[in-house]
């Protein structure tokens, strides 16, 4: 099976090892808007072509599916032609930093045959399944995660999101895996602490579900530079408890020297983001579905959508009806002071 990679940044990368472990993957084509990126990795990967326009990467007969981890702008779209042209979709989260994109995006992929996968590896973490086998019906759930300080980072700007771009996908979504219930209720705070801009760098979400239970998922931009951000998941039935806790990698590559358990901690997330690949590489062939689909994604971007809107107005917000009006959406467009509006976060 041929694979194309569009955006060989950190996340890019990481796939590259991840394919090359699979006998029958192969990348045959990248695409970078840096075209020196695309042809270093078409050089170690042996492809066939690389370019800086995606289309190029959609026409190629010999693609099977394609890989997308690049930036936000024109996702939507890209999806759109990769599924016109029978192509698997496998994305790095969040799929699209609005809902209503988001929901477009699912839109294309119910029309169609192919697959459309998430990247939500957290799921295939040890300590996460024995979590999810030990307490099938949890009544509370807690994931804590920090990053450091995203300012030198392009994930950390505002037009990607910021830190609910960059943790927020995968906290509320670990969230809801280990729930297993329909988020109902959303309620939010946040402020600024270590940007002086438009998005919030410290968010503590809350979350009622269908089943009655509750989740909390509390998420920072700051701490020390380090080469890995620790997270940690909490569960309870009111009888018993589990927890688990791992690194995320961040992908500018090891700055300083890490102790063995937070070495032992990327290997796992490697391992498990492994997992997520081999499993929509099975899908394609055929062989088992996706660990996280489209839907889980939506369900991802929806909620964060949520958490802004209950942060602007002070207020609990009903998933089901949030709609995010003009006077208290965030700014996504511009980081800049001169854009800088007032979302009730503390300055």
């Amino acid at each position: 099976m041929q694979f194309a990679i569009v955006g060989y940044g950190s996340s890019g990368h990481a796939l590259r090892s991840q394919i090359e472990s699979l006998p029958s993957a192969s990348v045959t084509c990248i695409v970078d808007a840096d075209l020196r990126l695309a042809d270093t990795g078409t050089g170690r990967l042996n492809a066939a072509a690389w370019s800086d326009k995606a289309s190029a990467a959609l026409r190629r007969a010999s693609v099977d599916a394609v890989f997308i981890t690049g930036p936000h702008a024109g996702r939507v779209q890209l999806v759109q032609g990769a599924l016109e042209r029978g192509l698997h979709v496998f994305l790095e989260p969040p799929v699209t930093l609005r809902h209503p994109d988001a929901q477009q995006m699912l839109g294309y992929g119910r029309a169609v045959s192919t697959a459309v996968a998430v990247n939500f590896w957290m799921r295939a973490v040890p300590g996460v399944r024995r979590m999810r086998r030990r307490i099938p019906r949890p009544t509370f759930v807690q994931i804590e995660t920090v990053v450091h300080p995203l300012s030198d980072s392009w994930s950390g700007t505002a037009e990607q999101g910021g830190v609910m771009g960059v943790l927020g996908s995968h906290a509320l979504d670990l969230a809801a895996y280990l729930m297993q219930s329909t988020p109902r209720y959303v309620q939010a705070m946040g402020g600024r602490h270590t940007r002086r801009a438009a998005l919030a760098d410290t968010v503590a979400v809350g979350i009622r579900y269908a089943n009655g239970g509750l989740a909390r998922v509390i998420m920072g931009e700051f701490g020390r530079r380090r080469p890995c951000a620790p997270w940690r998941a909490y569960a309870t039935d009111g009888t018993e408890t589990a927890t688990a806790q791992g690194s995320l990698p961040l992908g500018e590559g090891p700055t300083r020297r890490v102790s063995k358990v937070e070495l032992a901690r990327l290997q796992g997330a490697e391992a498990a983001q492994f997992e997520v690949v081999r499993a929509f590489v099975d899908s394609v062939a055929g062989r088992g579905a996706p660990l996280a689909l489209a839907e889980d994604g939506v369900r991802a971007v929806h909620l964060a959508d949520t958490a802004y809107e209950a942060m602007g107005s002070r207020r609990r917000v009903s998933i089901a009806t949030a709609s995010l009006p003009d006077t208290i959406r965030p700014v996504y467009g511009d980081d800049s002071a001169a854009n800088r509006r007032n979302h009730s976060f503390r300055s």
